[in-house]
């Protein structure tokens, strides 16, 4: 935005005196802005002396129809243009390098085209499109928001903007970067933002829209420009490599388009840098020495090292990294890109979400079968942790090395699905109660039995717990409320059922019901069974939180939370009263 303003002659159609001289006063207030403000107010598209221009001026587009990866707004103005439905401010939102002041400077032309195209493109061809797209045009000033953002700038726009165009129908102010206006200078551009004249279309574009007062939003009419995907930048810069006569391989395609964030003209002049770097065959591993992009081949060693818990591995790669010089930042980003596509795959299946080579996609799915969604999110925050470390050390090396190291020493996470499975593969089942959780309940329970032991039977065919509860609720109601509740259960001992209460209240009602339960089984079955209660205890709860099984759970959880710096919430202390 260096560019001089000039006054091209251009030719009026018959008018009056009045009309004349306004718009020579007009063209004298421009004039008068130009020179106070040399090299500050420019004029789009201006080309330059030198022969060479860089990709991203040479390719910029010309017309609606030519913006990458912004139809929801280009289809917007073009129908506004050919309806004239046109507002009188318009804000552009969005990322640098996106088309927010390219599509200003073609909606300029649109609206003072002489020969305006019947889908609302403007023709490229007429005096005003050439005037403007050489910046010649005394109608379309553009201005940059960061260096005339004072009051009196904005003063000498209003000024301006009261007097008609030269030779258009708008007079159009470009003003880039306008939440860098100070607020002094936003409440004078309120004003005409009010009552704009009929001529005149502002046109806003910011990179960052919360900086604007909301009294300004709310008189333009905005659009929100998105990041260009990055298919679309990839097949774009193989068309411009191929109109260059420049050979670009699809893979170093995609790796520019990742590499600058949804930016198009970043792309193209990355391209441009990589076509001097490479000549006229851009291929992937030249662009990965120009760009020192991570070998993904390092990101592969790396999570086979973490599978592994190989930490004189993982110790081995940080020194090749520092040998082969690359940084450490950079590849704990490309890390953390390579760790997304093992959880994408691992969680979704598919290889639709991921952003790699054909080629690469099994290795991905195969990779991704060493690691459990749970292992992969510890990953992802530990490595997030350590990339913060890693901008506020002095020694970047150390905090990557630490980082790695605890990656690979973290407890593998145990899924709560893994954990039932656990504990439904090793409860016991009628008639094969756990050793363990028998003996204790044998040594510390309270036996209430209500008849006498009959002689021993054969141990009749089993029912599943669940049917040893559905046939005492069939014999009783009150039983099958309480099982449905979990206030009761029922455990099988050879002969003998053992109900198990939860509350209190539960034992002296099961006591006044177990002589005719006992007595209606013996009808239904034509076995005799022993029922008794089991009360809880305190030395059956100990019994129980002593049993291998639930050790081996409180080992794997401990690792678990220990790995994420959590600590173990146990029970406090009762404290003594002051009776006591």
């Amino acid at each position: 935005m260096e560019e001089t303003v000039s006054v091209a002659p251009t030719t009026t159609p018959a008018c009056s005196s009045t009309a004349v001289s306004h718009m020579a006063l007009g063209i004298f207030v421009v004039c008068t802005l130009q020179s106070r403000h040399r090299g500050k107010i420019t004029m789009p598209q201006q080309q330059e002396q030198s022969g060479f221009v860089g990709l991203a001026r040479k390719w910029r587009p010309k017309t609606f129809s030519e913006l990458v990866g912004q139809e929801h707004i280009t289809v917007t103005l073009r129908n506004a243009v050919r309806m004239g439905r046109i507002h009188a401010a318009y804000l552009f939102c969005g990322p640098r390098g996106v088309g927010k002041t390219t599509t200003a400077r073609i909606l300029a032309r649109a609206l003072n085209c002489t020969q305006l195209r019947p889908d609302g493109e403007p023709c490229n061809e007429c005096q005003s499109c050439q005037e403007i797209l050489s910046g010649r045009s005394v109608d379309v000033v553009e201005i940059d928001g960061a260096s005339n953002n004072s009051v009196e700038d904005v003063r000498r726009i209003r000024e301006s903007a009261k007097f008609p165009p030269a030779s258009g129908r708008y007079r159009l102010y470009i003003i880039d970067e306008v939440h860098m206006l100070s607020v002094s200078a936003f409440n004078a551009l309120l004003k005409i933002l009010e009552e704009p004249p009929a001529h005149v279309v502002f046109v806003f574009a910011t990179t960052e829209p919360q900086k604007l007062p909301a009294t300004v939003v709310s008189r333009c009419q905005r659009f929100d420009f998105r990041r260009i995907p990055i298919e679309r930048i990839a097949q774009h810069l193989v068309a411009v490599a191929r109109q260059e006569g420049v050979e670009l391989q699809e893979a170093a395609a995609s790796a520019l388009a990742r590499k600058v964030d949804g930016s198009l003209r970043d792309a193209l002049s990355l391209l441009d840098q990589a076509i001097a770097f490479c000549g006229t065959h851009v291929t992937l591993e030249a662009l990965a020495q120009m760009l020192r992009l991570v070998d993904v081949e390092l990101l592969f060693r790396t999570t086979q090292a973490l599978a592994q818990r190989d930490v004189a591995a993982v110790l081995k790669l940080v020194w090749e990294l520092a040998q082969r010089g690359y940084d450490g930042l950079e590849f704990v980003e490309a890390l953390q890109e390579h760790l997304r596509n093992l959880l994408t795959i691992r969680t979704t299946g598919s290889a639709q979400l991921l952003d790699v080579p054909a080629e690469l996609v099994e290795r991905y799915r195969s990779e991704a079968e060493h690691f459990s969604v749970a292992d992969l999110l510890n990953f992802l925050a530990l490595l997030h942790s350590t990339q913060q470390a890693m901008r506020y050390s002095s020694q970047p090396r150390i905090r990557l090395e630490l980082g790695l190291v605890q990656m690979a020493l973290l407890e593998r996470a145990v899924e709560f699905g893994e954990l039932l499975q656990l504990l439904k593969s090793n409860s016991g089942r009628l008639g094969e109660p756990l050793p363990q959780y028998s003996a204790a309940r044998t040594q510390h329970s309270t036996p209430h039995p209500t008849s006498a032991a009959s002689p021993a039977q054969p141990a009749p065919a089993q029912p599943a717990v669940q049917s040893w509860e559905s046939i005492l609720g069939e014999e009783d109601p009150a039983l099958q409320a309480a099982f449905t509740s979990g206030a009761l259960s029922v455990r099988q001992e050879g002969t003998s059922l053992v109900l198990l209460p939860s509350q209190p209240f539960l034992v002296e009602l099961l006591k006044g019901r177990l002589p005719a339960l006992t007595a209606r089984l013996r009808e239904r079955l034509g076995i005799s069974l022993v029922l008794r209660i089991e009360s809880p205890s305190a030395a059956e709860s100990q019994a129980e939180a002593s049993s291998p099984l639930l050790e081996q759970i409180e080992q794997r959880l401990t690792g678990l939370l220990s790995a994420q710096r959590l600590p173990l919430i146990s029970p406090a202390p009762r404290q003594r009263s002051r009776t006591e």
